[in-house]
Parts: structure tokens; C-alpha cells; sequence
């Protein structure tokens, strides 16, 4: 052997190996202990930009290595308990989701055990990103390997150019070219998954989740997005609010404008069902029932009441055969009781508010005895010259258009006020909202014109003004 050889054992190559990675958690520990404040801003921001480069290229060292682990089988070899999965090795040690474990050992299994080696040389040298190689890999992998590994110098370069959003529009159609056949597959897969579910949740709220293609989706986005801009520059709406309150717009509008299917006979409409002490505002009461969405708040029953179709239903809610003091189809019956502040008084007041309660809920059965008329109805005539008078909100400063107000009652027709242009007025329906359930008022002064009332400039009464 030649005297001037030197040959490392895998021992030492191990020790080396090792003291590498402790001097690197130990220059980890010592930049810990620099305090970015004393920085020049130039200095500051070329770190941000080198230390996320740096960040990148050690995934990318962390993923070669999980590829060669996954090969192996080395899962769990550390604490001696081999585990079959690699993916449920990571969320088991490292805390990962399930979604992130199983994304990162596909990604590291194509760049250093599949067809895109090239993409995961990249990523060691910094060129990209592990979000980049992360589209790559998810966008490829049901590819066969040949048709991946001719597309990939495109796919890199495209990669060294591109944000990962758009990178993965890019490889969406570039598949058209390369594979024809899987791309209507994917396409015929992603249609049987569309779906949209609205679920009631325990706190009153409806959960909204869905798949849509990306026509759909697109065609949702646009007739959404004039609908959810900032009303004016006071508009304190988050951006999920503002969306929130335009999808609910738009379906608004497509109810009132009457041109939907009819079901049942009937145009397509919200049916809200309140007994008369909720909508008259008289404590102790229930409120109004949506059907399947759960209860609606007494207050927010009156609101609607403002501008909508209110039929008289007469109900007896006692189960044939069985006889009790009439208290009247619309009152509730007063629990007799002792001791009306204690606990014997509030059982007895939910025993009575049960009662009221739709029968699928636990409730009395209930008789229609009489159906009256839809009344107190703004017509279509007044509502024209609401729009000519007002021009839209009359709340002070604001600005929405009528088609985004309800007709208001100044003195609620439930309450003994007319149907009449002196006692209507448009307002939008964030401030029909203040109105009610914010409990201001609106005044309308000797010259006509309206003023609102804040709450703590009023005197506590039975019932809100409508």
C-alpha cells in the first residue's frame, strides 16, 4: 500500500458525519443568541432573504435523506421499534398531519428514488424551493416515469420561473400535451368529487364546505366579487365576512328577482315560522324556526318581519282528547308556580316554552285552525317611490344602493303601524340589522328627514321600535 494513502473508515466517516451536524446545531444556537435589532436595515433584509435559501436547501438535504430512510426501512430504526410506514413514522415523531407527512415521503421518494432526480439536485443547490418540488412531484406522480422524465427540464425551468400557484396551473396544462388520456380521467374524477354541504353547528351557525370544479368555482368568484367590495372606506368587514355577506346577497337576489324554479308550487322562498308573542317582542318567548338551520332570535324574526310576506296561521297546540284552560293559540300559558324566580319557576318556563317548539322537536302536536291572508305587504308601487324618496340607505352616511335595503317600518306594523310612505324607509341591511338587534332608532324630524338614536341615548322600553 502506498505509504502516501489514506483510507477513512466507515467509523470515522460516522464520527465525522456526526460532529458535522453537532457544529451545525451549534452555529443554529449561536445565530439564536444574535439579536437582529442592532442591524442595519440592508444587512437585515439580505439575511431574511439568505437564511430562507439556506432553510430551503436544508429540506432539501432532509428529504434526500428521507428518501434513503424510506428505501431502507428505516423507519423507527432510532428508538428500535421499526415501523412499517414511513408516513406514520414522521407524524408519530416529528407531530406531523397526516397530509404533511404522506406529501413530504412522496415528494422525497420522486426527486431521490423516482424520475425527478434532476428536480432534486435543484433543490440541493437552491435553486428552487420545496414548495416547487412539492407541486412537481404531486402533479407527477400518477404519470409514467418516461413521460415524467422527458417533461421535466420544461418542468424545471418553468419551476425556476414561476410561484408555485402558478407552476401547478403550468404542469395542469402541459399533462393535456403529454397525457391526453389521464388528463380526462382526472377531469372525469374531479367531477364526480364537486359537492357543496351546509351543516348546522352547535353555536346557531351554518358550516359551509365544498368541492367545485373550476369552472364553477371561477363563475362563483365573479358573481361574488362585486357583491363583496368594501362598502366605503369605513367598511371594517374582514375579507371572509365580506364574502360571507355577498354569497348570502346573491342568493337573496335571485329569490326576490322571482326568476328561480318553483317548488311545491310555489317560488322559492325563506319560510320562518314564530309564534305571535315573538314577533310582538314580549319576554320569555322562543323565537322563530328555520327548519333544518335551527332557531332564528326573536329580534331577528321582527327585522324580517320589516319586508316580507306575513301569513296568519290560527293553531291549537293540545293533542285531541286532551283538555286545558284556554290561554289562546298564540299565548303561552303562565306556569303556576310558588316560587317564579327559582329553579321550580325556570323548569316550569321551559316546560311552557316546549310546548311552543315544532312538534319534530319534542313540541305539543299542533291543528291549524284557520290560515288568514298574507297582509301588510309593501307593494311594488310604494316600493318605487320608496327608491325615488330615499335613493337608498336613509341611515345617516350611508350610501348602499336600494337594491341592497328593505323596506322599514318606522313604527312596526306588528307593533300598530301602517303600511304607508310615512312610516316606511329603505335601509340596508346592515343598519336594519342595528336597528333591530342593535337596538337604535330612527326619527323622522318636523323637516322630514331621519335621525338615528344610539341605544344609550334611550329610555329602557317593553318593545324595541321597528
Amino acid at each position: 500500500m502506498d505509504p502516501n494513502t489514506h483510507s477513512v473508515s466507515p467509523a470515522s466517516g460516522l464520527a465525522a458525519l456526526a460532529a458535522e451536524f453537532t457544529a451545525l446545531a451549534a452555529e443554529l444556537a449561536a445565530l439564536a443568541a444574535h439579536d437582529p435589532q442592532p442591524l442595519t436595515d440592508t444587512a437585515l433584509a439580505d439575511q431574511v432573504l439568505q437564511l430562507r435559501q439556506l432553510m430551503d436547501r436544508l429540506e432539501g438535504h432532509w428529504l434526500q435523506r428521507l428518501a434513503a430512510a424510506d428505501a431502507r426501512g428505516a423507519a423507527g430504526a432510532e428508538a428500535g421499534t421499526p415501523d412499517p410506514s414511513t408516513a406514520s413514522w414522521l407524524r408519530n415523531r416529528l407531530r406531523l398531519s397526516a397530509g404533511a407527512a404522506s406529501s413530504a415521503v412522496r415528494t422525497a421518494r420522486a426527486l431521490f428514488r423516482g424520475p425527478l432526480s434532476a428536480t432534486g439536485q435543484a433543490l440541493l443547490d437552491g435553486q428552487l424551493s420545496p414548495a416547487h418540488a412539492s407541486v412537481l412531484a404531486a402533479s407527477t406522480h400518477d404519470l409514467p416515469t418516461q413521460v415524467t422524465a422527458e417533461a421535466e427540464p420544461v418542468l424545471l425551468d418553468a419551476a425556476r420561473r414561476l410561484d408555485p400557484a402558478r407552476l401547478r396551473r403550468v404542469v395542469t396544462h402541459l399533462r393535456l400535451v403529454t397525457d391526453p388520456d389521464g388528463a380526462d380521467r382526472i377531469s372525469q374524477r374531479r367531477h364526480e368529487r364537486r359537492g357543496l354541504w351546509l351543516t348546522p353547528t352547535w353555536e346557531g351557525m351554518v358550516a359551509l364546505d365544498g368541492l367545485l370544479e373550476p369552472e364553477a368555482g371561477q363563475i362563483v368568484l365573479a358573481a361574488l366579487e362585486p357583491l363583496a367590495r368594501p362598502a366605503n372606506a369605513e367598511d371594517s368587514r374582514s375579507g371572509g365576512q365580506r364574502t360571507a355577506d355577498a354569497l348570502a346577497e346573491l342568493a337573496r337576489r335571485a329569490l326576490e328577482a322571482g326568476r328561480l324554479p318553483q317548488s311545491g308550487g310555489v317560488r322559492p322562498q325563506l319560510l320562518v315560522t314564530v309564534d305571535l308573542d315573538s314577533l310582538l317582542g314580549r319576554p320569555g318567548t322562543i323565537g322563530g324556526d328555520l327548519g333544518g338551520f335551527g332557531p332564528l332570535d326573536p329580534e331577528a324574526c321582527r327585522r324580517l318581519a320589516c319586508d316580507a310576506t306575513v301569513t296568519r296561521v290560527l293553531v291549537t297546540r293540545q293533542p285531541p282528547g286532551h283538555h286545558q284552560p284556554d290561554h289562546g293559540p298564540h299565548r303561552q300559558p303562565q306556569p303556576a308556580t310558588q316560587d317564579p324566580g327559582g329553579t321550580e319557576g325556570l323548569a316550569a318556563q321551559v316546560r311552557a316554552a316546549m310546548t311552543l317548539l315544532p312538534p319534530v322537536l319534542g313540541g305539543a302536536p299542533s291543528q291549524p285552525l284557520d290560515v288568514g291572508r298574507a297582509t301588510r305587504v309593501v307593494s311594488p308601487a310604494q316600493r318605487a317611490a320608496l327608491v325615488v324618496r330615499d335613493g337608498g340607505c336613509v341611515f345617516p352616511d350611508c350610501d348602499r344602493p336600494p337594491p341592497w335595503c328593505d323596506a322599514h317600518h318606522l313604527v312596526h306594523w306588528l307593533d300598530g303601524g301602517p303600511t304607508d310612505l310615512p312610516n316606511l324607509a329603505l335601509l340596508c341591511r346592515a343598519h336594519h340589522r342595528a336597528v333591530h338587534e342593535g337596538g337604535w332608532r330612527l326619527e323622522r324630524s318636523g323637516d322630514g328627514h331621519l335621525k338615528a338614536i344610539p341605544p344609550h341615548r334611550q329610555r329602557r322600553r317593553p318593545h324595541a321600535a321597528a
